[in-house]
């Protein structure tokens, strides 16, 4: 579209702005370092999940804090949201982004030297209100840095780069976790488990620096600095096209009329949030809110609980297929595995082995993740949505019911592997729908809550797992089951425009 434009044109909106200055490799730079940045934040949603088998005997671990160590994460991004969100509209996305990546390194630093389970819970949480700033600024950044016509494809693109923290936390705890050193560092031993966890800092120190590659939102600029946003748009047109800066047709840049101002001060920062709220929960607004905060607090429990807690139960089922050669049920396998209780007079052995067969599922989730999204997204086309979903929760409730009735571990792990996948489609039509069906003017707010909705789903099914899975295994699964076929008919309460 930039070939188009001739001469010097004077107060364009932004929109029309961005489509001159193209697509091109600056677009491409920005989906790759979009999709690295989404890495930090789901790697701390898993990195975790490794843990609860591998660091049990050195920080004292019990099913039930693994339930308060695998939802720590999730209530730092719960209690997070709205600042991160607050400051990104007055401070700036790029200027939150850089520093919560930066700071999550050194988070990372400390959480390999806790010496106790309540410091690295702690630690956990501040990692994850840090990471907060990467859920609410990274795509707002991406979307105002590409033209809007390819705002879509972007972000399709972009989270399926974000699959690549399940590669590389299953490779490194692959080659690292098997092993059996220590190393004495003063008061500390320094086991795999903690050199695993300093090595998931890496994608936020490599986010950070590539962050420092790109520009501030030009979008966010135009609100405080109209010269600022024209040189941004300037170099993104000389990256795109090849062109020099200064053959960049447009002159001024215009916001839109409907663009409400930053709030200024914590009155307007306030006054602000209740304003964009509620409408969500007025008519004609209130269904629409219910169903989309219902369905992803469902899909998240299923998908980051499952994902939280599949290298724990592919763990346990290897210990049984080692120790006994009686073919058993899942949950039969998933109990016999003695636990381990902390603060307990008896001399128990604790075992904190971490077998091979954790890390294959989550390698093959690498893969099937972004690939799945890629077909989600065709499908979205063809088939309507509410009946893709329907169709996939159903399914998924099969699924679960069927892992329990399954005697050998091969098609357990394959069933489990493939749920999340299923759980993640669904909850990216969700998405899609949330941004279809909310006006422009309280879109941002709708996926903030449906966005908490979710989180505070993965808190639950983390504390639900913990409490039922040692005992009440067949109850946990059979609970899930009923939930999801229970909730399958609800996306066709949806109103969606043909």
């Amino acid at each position: 579209m930039q070939g188009k434009v001739q001469g010097p044109i004077e107060d364009v909106d932004f929109e029309k702005a961005m489509e001159i200055a193209g697509y091109g490799k600056f677009s491409a730079f920005v989906i790759l370092v979009s999709g690295l940045s989404l890495c930090v934040p789901m790697l701390g949603a898993m990195d975790v999940s490794y843990l609860l088998p591998a660091a049990q005997c050195d920080l004292d671990l019990s099913s039930e804090r693994k339930g308060l160590l695998g939802s720590a994460y999730f209530i730092g991004i719960i209690a997070a949201s709205h600042l991160s969100g607050f400051l990104a509209d007055t401070r700036g996305r790029r200027y939150i982004l850089v520093r919560g990546t930066s700071l999550n390194v050194i988070v990372y630093i400390f959480g390999s030297m806790a010496p106790n389970v309540w410091l690295f819970v702690l630690l956990k949480m501040l990692s994850g209100a840090l990471c907060a700033s990467v859920l609410t600024a990274m795509l707002p950044l991406l979307g105002e840095l590409v033209p809007r016509s390819r705002g879509s494809q972007a972000v399709l693109v972009a989270m399926s780069f974000s699959s690549l923290y399940l590669l590389y936390s299953s490779l490194i705890g692959w080659l690292i976790l098997g092993d059996e050193w220590t190393i004495n560092v003063y008061l500390l031993n320094f086991t795999p488990w903690r050199l695993f966890y300093l090595l998931c800092c890496f994608p936020s120190l490599l986010s950070a620096t590539l962050l420092l590659l790109i520009p501030e939102s030009p979008r966010f600029l135009l609100a405080t600095n109209k010269e600022d946003a024209l040189k941004v748009l300037r170099k993104i047109y000389s990256y795109n096209t090849g062109n020099e800066a200064e053959s960049y047709p447009v002159q001024s840049v215009t916001k839109n009329a409907d663009e409400a101002s930053s709030p200024e001060g914590s009155a307007g920062f306030l006054s602000h949030i209740l304003d964009q709220t509620l409408p969500l929960f007025k008519s004609p607004h209130l269904r629409n809110t219910i169903l989309c905060n219902m369905l992803s607090f469902i899909f998240f429990l299923c998908h980051d609980t499952m994902l939280l807690w599949l290298p724990e139960i592919t763990n346990r089922m290897a210990f049984y297929d080692d120790s006994s050669q009686q073919p058993a049920c899942f949950c039969e396998m998933v109990e016999s595995e003695v636990d381990y209780k902390p603060n307990t007079s008896i001399n128990v052995s604790c075992q904190d082995d971490v077998q091979d067969d954790v890390f294959i599922p989550n390698i093959i989730l690498g893969v099937a993740h972004p690939t799945a999204l890629l077909v989600g997204s065709f499908l979205v086309r063809l088939v309507d949505r509410r009946l893709s979903m329907a169709i996939f929760m159903t399914l998924c409730s099969l699924m679960i019911l069927l892992v329990t009735l399954m005697p050998t571990s091969l098609p357990i792990t394959l069933l489990l592997t493939a749920f999340p996948v299923l759980m993640s489609v669904c909850n990216s039509m969700t998405s899609s729908i949330t941004i279809e069906i909310f006006p422009a003017c309280i879109r941002a707010m709708a996926v903030a809550l449906m966005t908490i909705s979710g989180r505070l789903g993965s808190v639950a099914g983390a504390h639900l797992f913990s409490q039922l899975i040692d005992s009440h295994c067949l109850l946990l699964f059979h609970l899930l089951s009923l939930a999801l076929i229970f909730l399958a008919a609800l996306p066709f309460r949806f109103h969606l425009k043909n």
